[in-house]
């Protein structure tokens, strides 16, 4: 039998160098918002309400903004998460002058903004979720700090909007795939090149379906996604049917003028590793979703490359 789980590829092993960049950004990021919310926080104990609603609406929308980033993990998305809506809610008490939640409960904040992106941050979050669960509404993505006002259209394929989506029709474990990079030996030649997230059961009966946007960029043997989409089913209920992740490679044909399915991938849950780099094998279409014909689709060393996060709903 085929070892389809595999280690990351040669390709791979500059991952170190990017990680460390990544642990940098981080780092500012945090350093940044603790700035920014010391400077709420005194606004909002000053009794200066303005100062205070502009500035924790800002970071609000700041962080949801960055909590799709490619390094973010699983307990650091919960987390950004959780500080977004505290801010919101907030915000929207000081503009309401009904107080939810309390400049008391923001100061309760603090030690979660150094802890940030250190491996340290709390397994209990201080504020209680009756107190800032209502304001996913009130936060709006915002790219470099600044606040979008965008349709909402727009709006619904920001990673918060997904999250939020998904979060009002799941119970159980949530899970995020960020499809990183599929390699192709032909992979420049693909037009809209995009990927759909099958889960099927064990009788092969497809229980989601998620489509990801255009790839954003061609290279010499690989086409980058970089994108997260976000499973409809729980983990749970994953198991408890005995089901298994599918991905499938598409891209329109102008002469045929229809979209074809060029290759796939799967994995089973036993697979699924939170907060880990996943790397698949690829076959030849067409999708067999009972998992019969495994006929490879290169003898090069391609894979599709993937990340999971963990949400607890």
């Amino acid at each position: 039998a085929v070892a389809r789980f595999l280690p990351c590829c040669a390709e791979c092993e500059e991952v170190p160098r990017t990680s460390a960049m990544a642990m940098s950004e981080k780092e500012q990021l945090r350093l940044s918002w603790m700035t920014q919310f010391n400077k709420a926080q005194q606004h909002d104990s000053w009794g200066q309400v303005v100062e205070a609603q502009e500035d924790y609406q800002s970071m609000a929308a700041q962080i949801a903004a960055k909590q799709g980033l490619p390094t973010i993990t699983s307990k650091e998305k919960d987390i950004l998460h959780r500080l977004a809506l505290c801010l919101g809610a907030r915000a929207q008490a000081l503009r309401t002058m009904h107080e939810n939640i309390t400049v008391t409960d923001m100061k309760c904040l603090v030690p979660i903004f150094e802890a940030l992106f250190t491996g340290t941050e709390p397994d209990i979050f201080p504020v209680d979720a009756s107190k800032y669960q209502f304001a996913a509404s009130m936060v709006k993505p915002s790219t470099e700090g600044e606040i979008i006002c965008a349709d909402a259209e727009d709006e619904s394929s920001t990673d918060w909007h997904q999250r939020q989506a998904v979060l009002r029709t799941v119970r159980g474990t949530v899970v995020c795939f960020r499809i990183e990079k599929i390699g192709l030996k032909d992979a420049q030649e693909y037009i809209d090149p995009f990927m759909t997230v099958l889960v099927a059961d064990a009788r092969a009966n497809i229980l989601d379906s998620r489509d990801t946007n255009f790839a954003s960029e061609r290279r010499a043997t690989h086409v980058m996604f970089n994108q997260q989409v976000y499973l409809n089913v729980s983990l749970e209920d994953m198991e408890r049917s005995g089901a298994a992740i599918f991905f499938e490679f598409k891209h329109y044909k102008p002469k045929k003028k229809k979209i074809s399915t060029r290759c796939w991938a799967f994995m089973e849950l036993t697979e699924l590793k939170r907060d880990e780099e996943i790397v698949l094998e690829i076959y030849h279409k067409p999708t067999d979703l009972k998992k019969k014909k495994l006929n490879l689709h290169s003898e090069k060393p391609l894979y599709l490359h993937l990340f999971a996060t963990f949400i607890s709903n």
